[in-house]
């Protein structure tokens, strides 16, 4: 079973390679300096995930899980009260841009939305594995 880490990353590392030698060859005028920080950054954020399972699996010598039946409820309170705040803050965001008379939404403002909420999600279900 140690070896499934191993063979997973060595099948990702490579389907995005071929991937964007695939995408080379549909969009000649892509540079090469794109294809290459592609390939180099999926080596290296595989590198950094494995990493880091390897020092989470060393540094824990005890036998106590990481989560208990008391977290996940809490992420999942958490998760549920998220999604209310978030849904009503989305529609009371739209409707003052309404009001505003915004007839259009810029897919660039949507993405930096989108994200802002996913980092506020991630942040927010650290801190409360961590309670």
């Amino acid at each position: 079973m140690k070896k499934w880490p191993i063979i997973i990353a060595i099948t990702v590392v490579c389907s995005m390679s071929i991937g964007l030698y695939l995408g080379k060859l549909i969009v000649p005028d892509l540079p090469v300096g794109t294809v290459a920080a592609g390939i180099i950054g999926s080596v290296v954020g595989v590198g950094i995930v494995f990493g880091n399972i390897k020092l989470r699996e060393k540094r824990k010598s005890h036998n106590v899980p990481d989560v208990d039946e008391r977290t996940w409820v809490n992420i999942k309170n958490f998760y549920a009260l998220s999604l209310y705040i978030v849904l009503f803050g989305s529609m009371l965001l739209v409707c003052v841009l309404f009001a505003m008379g915004v007839e259009t939404i810029e897919i660039g403002a949507l993405s930096i939305y989108l994200i802002v909420l996913f980092m506020l999600l991630v942040v927010g279900t650290f801190v409360v594995k961590r309670k």
